[in-house]
């Protein structure tokens, strides 16, 4: 994202950093320490991550309950219907199920991402405090 003030000329966009045309994963730039969060600011994003990710756990749990047959009856096309919903709420590649543990890995991988930028900044924060007080003679 870039900001352009009245009058000058409007900056491109950054490009997304890539590796061999593969986009660079936020943990691996977080790892990089090219990535540092303010503790405030990402503690707050944290507890976000915290909260969507025990929302789908909440659904999953849940989902496990749609994966049953669904009693429609004991003939050909009632047990056919029982399938397809028991795969659409797990098994299937695409079922809710798959999908939101995919999401759900995904918000852990960012929270994971969000307390190494936190601690980045705080090991940075610490370096630069430190040649601050060897500066200073203290």
């Amino acid at each position: 994202m870039y900001i352009a003030e009245p009058g000058d000329e409007v900056a491109p966009p950054q490009e997304v950093p890539t590796v061999n045309g593969q986009v660079v994963a936020l943990q691996e730039t977080v790892n990089s320490g090219r990535v540092s969060l303010d503790p405030a600011t990402g503690e707050e994003l944290r507890k976000m991550l915290l909260e969507q990710i025990d929302q789908v756990d909440s659904w999953l749990e849940r989902a496990g309950r749609l994966a049953r047959p669904a009693p429609i009856g004991a003939n050909p096309v009632g047990d056919k219907l029982a399938q397809k919903f028991e795969s659409r709420a797990e098994g299937d590649p695409r079922s809710f199920v798959a999908v939101m543990t995919a999401y759900r890995e995904v918000l852990q991988q960012t929270h994971d991402s969000v307390q190494s930028a936190i601690r980045n900044f705080t090991t940075v924060d610490e370096e630069h405090r430190s040649e601050l007080t060897r500066l200073s003679g203290n």
